[in-house]
């Protein structure tokens, strides 16, 4: 079977352009702290109202990347401080991203590159979302009043135990009106498990192939199905799959063997595969009286 091969642009004089990342990380609190905020009579007030959403939204985000980024230069690997990415949305931006600038040497430096930052990233969520959600109250369902389009969150089973651990059972017709913490926390959640979906060049096809080798391309397509079927559910999985066809593949590119794995190492890959099974949502958003 021939392998396929993806060398990373080296760039051994690379050398982190301080300008773009500051004013794409500025840029970005800034549009997180307006898509949180509560409201205010001026736009300083707005971006201070908005504080408990975007400071905790960007500690998750920044935990994930950095741990990738340290994981990487640990193994010299050349890797570019995290670009974080603003967007007019209803969370303010589309996350953030690092850059690897050299090759991965072995399949062990590839689990720590591809673990360490949707591990970082689960932590801080659990602690923005359990602090978030005693911020939390129980409150009635709104009525949809003509064309108004409410919209409902899915939990995944992680976020439901929380929930449930903290608020108990929720009565019919009532939800949990999520604090800005809370809010944060499920949308780290959310990210965490969109990067550990076992395809391409995601943290969870890094840690899969790790584990496994070239059996991930397994993993990749039978995930890769299950897309077609979740759209029958929720419509956005359709991204997801065009996603994988044009830039992300299904396969997993070639890298050598190196040391094995110890027992430690493998139980951090089982780990990764634990937190995507927890923190999964089939349905992240409905309309409520859809």
């Amino acid at each position: 079977m021939e392998r396929r091969v993806v060398i990373p642009r080296y760039e051994p004089d690379y050398k982190p352009k301080w300008g773009v990342i500051s004013i794409l990380f500025v840029t970005t609190f800034l549009t997180t702290s307006i898509a949180g905020s509560q409201g205010g009579d001026t736009p300083l007030e707005i971006i201070i109202n908005g504080l408990p959403f975007s400071v905790s939204l960007l500690g998750i985000l920044m935990a994930h990347e950095m741990g990738h980024y340290f994981a990487a230069r640990y193994f010299n690997v050349i890797a570019t401080p995290p670009y974080f990415i603003p967007f007019p949305s209803i969370v303010g931006t589309m996350g953030a991203v690092i850059r690897i600038k050299s090759p991965i040497p072995n399949k062990r430096a590839l689990l720590y590159i591809g673990a360490m930052g949707p591990i970082a990233g689960f932590i801080i969520s659990c602690i923005v979302t359990v602090i978030g959600l005693y911020q939390s109250t129980v409150q009635p369902l709104p009525q949809p009043a003509g064309d108004a389009i409410i919209p409902v969150f899915g939990d995944s089973l992680l976020y439901y135990l929380f929930t449930k651990f903290i608020h108990g059972t929720i009565p019919p017709g009532s939800d949990i009106h999520l604090s800005p913490l809370a809010w944060a926390g499920w949308i780290g959640f959310l990210v965490t498990n969109l990067n550990l979906m076992p395809i391409g060049q995601l943290d969870g096809s890094h840690v899969i192939y790790a584990l496994f080798g070239e059996k991930q391309r397994y993993a990749g397509w039978f995930f890769f199905i299950v897309l077609f079927f979740l759209t029958v559910l929720w419509p956005g999985w359709a991204v997801w799959i065009i996603l994988t066809l044009t830039l992300l593949m299904i396969g997993h590119p070639y890298i050598p063997d190196g040391m094995p794995l110890n027992t430690w190492e493998r139980f951090m890959g089982y780990v990764c595969v634990a937190i995507f099974i927890l923190t999964f949502i089939p349905v992240p958003v409905s309309i409520l009286g859809q």
